[in-house]
């Protein structure tokens, strides 16, 4: 009897142990059943409260934490016909949403953001670069009426959002106009498959809108057509990043034929955030004579290119969160005729886009403003001979010696190109990139250097090899 008793505590023992010992350690892991990044072990001791960090941390990693998460979602659904899952919930009507939260007004992001937006724009009209920014509403927003009994919904975060770019006079389009005019004969969002998208009826409406706008803006963006789609009935059985089985219907549109080709040179070669790494460029040769898009998206976007690459004679589109902080760079690189720039109204946070990096980002004047200051020989470089990259994209970083620096641009390529000014370790360095086709048959460049009290400006001569 002893033996059977110390077998079942030894067998206790292991069963609250295994997933401990099971536990993954290791650095940069998503969860597949939540979509989101795992609890650094650097984390813990971070913040204030260390005791729920630890509980996180574990909670987070111990072993099979995705099988016991998925047994129990399966038993609630048989058992209760109830949803518990860390991402969705239920609504009326058999809608899913993901997970409802108290909704908050944060102002200070809201006026920050705005003014990014606006200043955004300047840069490009500045530049003879065409703008639009298009602010895209929840399924929460746009299927209120299906939201749980009981859930207070509130949107005036969002609302406070568009009423400053409305005072701002930024060119803007809000999609959820079009969506919810639409919604009465359409379904926009899937009931259940997609809490947090649109579904491909729900894009083309919203992209539609946009393509309408960008064509008033330039008419050689043609409108969408939606004839060169053929509509196909797909059938999806999870909902998207978990196991939780459903069985709905929805419409998927293939183009009939599809004239672009897909460019791969630049993904591995240009700047991107390490977590937010979405990255397509298409070229359609069958419209030559179409303007050039670049676009800062999120997951809106994702698979959506399809309904954009027939307007334009190229198409890129850069992950949109911490990324479009450095929309000089892209530009640079990709040199557009339009930028469009689009966000989710859930997005709207620190998290996605920077509050200190949207404030403290300096971004060059036009260098035309420049134009009147005397020439001197404030600022220097020691060797001024570069090498042209063997790869898609050539990056310079060029150390400067002499007085500190306000901007600088690189004219180059019969272009002029804005450069970023870093001081490391006390020593100023300029930073530009160029594609290595564009300086191919190039021996030289100049740089323009700003002073810092903007006085003054210096002429460099510099040469490519």
């Amino acid at each position: 009897m002893k033996k059977v008793h110390f077998f079942r505590i030894i067998l206790f023992l292991f069963i609250i142990a295994f997933p401990i010992f099971n536990m993954n350690l290791k650095n940069n892991q998503v969860s597949d059943i939540d979509n989101r990044k795992l609890i650094e072990f650097s984390e813990i001791f971070s913040g204030e409260n260390i005791p729920q960090n630890i509980e996180g941390y574990i909670g987070d990693r111990i072993g099979f934490r995705t099988e016991m998460v998925n047994l129990y979602t399966k038993g609630m659904d048989i058992l209760f016909n109830e949803m518990i899952h860390p991402s969705y919930q239920c609504g009326k009507d058999g809608y899913i949403f993901s997970k409802l939260k108290e909704s908050e007004t944060d102002k200070e992001f809201q006026e920050v953001y705005s003014d990014f937006i606006l200043n955004f724009q300047n840069y490009c009209i500045d530049r003879g670069i065409k703008f639009l920014y298009a602010a895209e509403p929840s399924k929460t927003t746009v299927y209120s009426e299906f939201l749980p009994d009981g859930y207070n919904y509130n949107n005036e975060n969002f609302e406070c959002f568009l009423s400053l770019l409305k005072d701002k006079n930024v060119n803007y389009l809000y999609t959820g106009e079009a969506l919810i005019d639409a919604k009465s004969s359409k379904q926009v969002f899937d009931k259940k498959y997609d809490a947090n998208h649109w579904n491909e009826t729900g894009a083309i409406i919203g992209i539609s809108s946009i393509l309408d706008r960008l064509n008033d803006l330039d008419s050689r963006v043609d409108k969408f057509d939606i004839n060169k789609f053929e509509a196909v009935e797909y059938t999806n059985t999870t909902l998207p990043v978990s196991h939780f089985d459903i069985n709905e219907k929805t419409t998927h549109y293939n183009l009939k034929k599809d004239n672009s080709l897909s460019i791969t040179d630049f993904r591995n070669e240009i700047k991107q955030s390490k977590q937010f790494t979405y990255f397509a460029n298409y070229k359609n040769p069958n419209n030559k004579d179409a303007p050039k898009i670049l676009i800062f998206a999120g997951s809106y976007f994702q698979g959506r290119d399809k309904f954009l690459t027939e307007n334009f004679s190229e198409v890129i589109r850069i992950h949109n969160y911490h990324n479009v902080i450095d929309y000089d760079y892209y530009i640079n690189v990709f040199n557009p005729d339009i930028v469009l720039f689009e966000s989710t109204e859930y997005t709207h946070s620190d998290y996605y886009f920077p509050l200190d990096k949207m404030k403290n980002t300096t971004y060059n004047k036009e260098l035309k403003n420049y134009s009147n200051l005397s020439e001197s020989k404030f600022a220097y470089i020691k060797d001024n001979t570069f090498k042209k990259s063997d790869t898609n994209l050539t990056s310079f970083s060029i150390p400067i010696e002499g007085e500190k620096l306000s901007y600088v641009y690189a004219d180059i390529s019969n272009r002029i190109l804005d450069c970023r000014v870093k001081e490391i370790n006390g020593k100023q360095e300029v930073e530009f990139s160029i594609p290595t086709s564009e300086i191919k048959n190039l021996s030289k460049f100049s740089l323009y250097l700003i002073s810092e009290d903007e006085s003054r400006i210096a002429n460099l001569s510099c040469n490519l090899n």
